[in-house]
This record gives C-alpha cells, structure tokens and sequence, in this order.
C-alpha cells in the first residue's frame, strides 16, 4: 500500500500561512503574483472549491515544496482552497492513477515528471493499463534539473577526460549511483558511458543523502544525480567533487561546473523536468484559465527564485508548447532506452 500525504492550503488563512512561511520569500511578492494572476482567471473563481496537485513524491521533496508554494500563490489568486497530496510509489504510477480516478474537471492535477510520464510506461511490468503521455494533457512545464556527475574528493579524475583514462586502466566497469533504471539520472548516466567509450555498473540508490555520502567516502565511484538534490551538499562540506554538468548550458546557480559540451564530449542535454498535467477530456476554458494562472505564478519573481534556490531552473512552457516537449521526450526516451537495450 502506499502512503499518501494530504495538506490543504485555504485561500488566505493566516494561520496556515505562518505555520509554511518559510516557503515564501516576499509577502508584498506574493500579493503581486496573486494580482495578476487572479486577472489571468477568465471564468469566475468559486470561493470553497476544492483543487488538488496529486505529488509522486514524498513531503519536503523539491516537487513537493515547489507544488505547497504554487498552490499557496493560486490560492491568494483565486479565493480556492488548493491541496497537496503525497502518493510515491512505483516510478509515479500511483500518482498517476489516483488522478485519472477523478472526473476530468481540472480540479485535480498530476504534478508530473520527465521519467514517470516518459520511461515509467515504457519500463513498467506488469504493462500499465494506461498512458501517461496521451491519457493526461498538459497545462505546462515549469523547472528543469540538469544531471552533475560528482565523485569523492580523492577519486583520481577531475574531469571527463581523466576518467575516460582512468576508466580504461581499470579491469572492472566503475561503479555509479542512480535511480531507479530508466530514471532520468540513469538514462543521462548510461548515454554518458556510451559517450565516453567506457563502462560502467549501475547501483540503484532511493535515498539521495546516502547516495551522496556513499560517494564521497568513496564506497561507490561516481554519482549521478539533479543538481538541485545535490547542491548544497557539492557546495558545503568539500567532501565530493562535480565531474561534469551533464547538459548544453552552464548551471545557472554554479556556472564554474563546466559541462560536457564544454570538456569537448558534446552536444550532451538529457534533464529531468517538472509540468502540470490535467486528464484528458478536461474542458478547454478551465485548461485554458489553469494555464493562464500558473503562467502568472512562475512568471513572479518569488516563484522563479525559489526554483533557482532549488538548484533548478525555469522552464517554463505553455500548453502547445509543452505537448509539442513532451510528445519529443516520449520518442526521445524510447530511442535511448532501445539503445541502452533498456527495452
């Protein structure tokens, strides 16, 4: 059974406010936000309606604190209660259930991710009785999180070309930490070995924290992993070191990282991102008014900061735009996991 977390965020109460306000940055930033996204809302808002963000992961994730903080700011907006719930598990597919049990009136949204709605189908078995790319429409994309490869501060290599010689002295593949297979650090991961021309052993790890230490104390070589889960870890204590950023674009938050393109292995961009998806068969004009109020969000100077706190970075796109990524990604996704004779 899965656990699932809920929290409802009433519009303006104050005393739920206090208790996540750690979560805002600027009162008078959010009061604009909400503004103008209540000016985006073109069917009347109804005070006392309920909306829910279904979440694949679990509370105090990045997803999760960035979903809290969305619907805290569309609250303010719309005079509508918005609710959180939790329900990790099996690569999101759970997640994915719980929305598409609900009616298709855009109330309830799935927050949606690269690998649960691109290599969860493709990988799932038993076969999932449903498809996240046509079975959900999208609202928008919000963040991206580009891949770091990081190892201990004493592994022998300090860039991609030392480790492709390091690498090829060593009898046996190096050993790396990712995800789940088909997660989107795995993928990114395994198309990074194949670029390089060296082999490596895949040790699947859940917990990011241990994945970090074991890293570091140097119990596996090499780690794979979003830069916004690993941030402040890679910039604190000096106990771990960044390889490679593994995407086209320097880190917005730390642009000293150099990429692969940059150390001469490129072009090089798989990421994970985060998009809001409602069930297909939801009314155009309330698709239309959610994507014109989550604009108005991450359009707010609060919004975009706290993603770039993350370690993420603002992606956002709107509904003909993200169904065109999207659709790209599916057929993206499988090529890869063909390649790596994932599937």
């Amino acid at each position: 059974m899965c656990r699932m977390f809920s929290s409802v965020w009433p519009a303006r109460t104050q005393h739920q406010k206090a208790i996540m306000s750690f979560l805002l940055t600027r009162r008078t930033a959010l009061a604009a936000a909400a503004s103008s996204a209540a000016g985006a809302f073109a069917q009347s808002p109804q005070p006392g309606a309920t909306n829910t963000f279904v979440v694949p992961m679990s509370a105090g994730s990045v997803a999760d604190l960035l979903a809290r903080k969305m619907g805290m700011q569309l609250a303010d907006a719309t005079g509508e209660a918005w609710v959180i719930e939790n329900v990790p598990g099996a690569s999101g597919a759970l997640a994915a259930r719980q929305v598409l049990r609900k009616s298709a009136d855009g109330r309830t949204l799935l927050w949606g991710y690269s690998g649960l709605i691109c290599a969860t189908p493709l990988l799932a078995k038993p076969a999932l009785e449903f498809d996240p790319v046509t079975d959900f429409t999208p609202v928008c994309t919000m963040s991206a999180s580009p891949m770091v490869l990081f190892a201990g501060k004493d592994f022998p290599a300090n860039d991609l070309e030392e480790l492709r010689a390091f690498a090829r002295t060593q009898a046996e593949p190096l050993s790396y930490i990712a995800n789940d297979i088909g997660s989107a650090n795995h993928v990114a991961a395994e198309s990074l070995l194949q670029t390089l021309g060296i082999r490596g052993l895949h040790v699947p790890y859940r917990n990011t924290m241990q994945a970090y230490i074991d890293v570091a104390e140097g119990r596996v070589q090499l780690g794979i992993q979003a830069f916004g889960l690993m941030g402040s870890q890679l910039q604190g204590a000096n106990r771990a070191k960044v390889l490679a950023v593994l995407a086209n674009k320097p880190l917005a938050a730390e642009p000293r990282y150099r990429t692969v393109p940059a150390q001469g292995f490129g072009p090089f961009d798989i990421q994970g991102w985060f998009g809001v998806f409602a069930p297909r068969g939801t009314p155009e004009a309330r698709m239309a008014d959610l994507e014109r109020l989550m604009s108005a969000v991450l359009h707010d100077k609060a919004y975009s900061e706290a993603i770039v706190q993350s370690g993420q970075e603002v992606a956002f796109r709107g509904r003909a735009q993200t169904r065109r990524f999207v659709d790209e990604e599916a057929r993206r996704y499988r090529s890869l996991l063909q390649k790596l004779k994932l599937i």
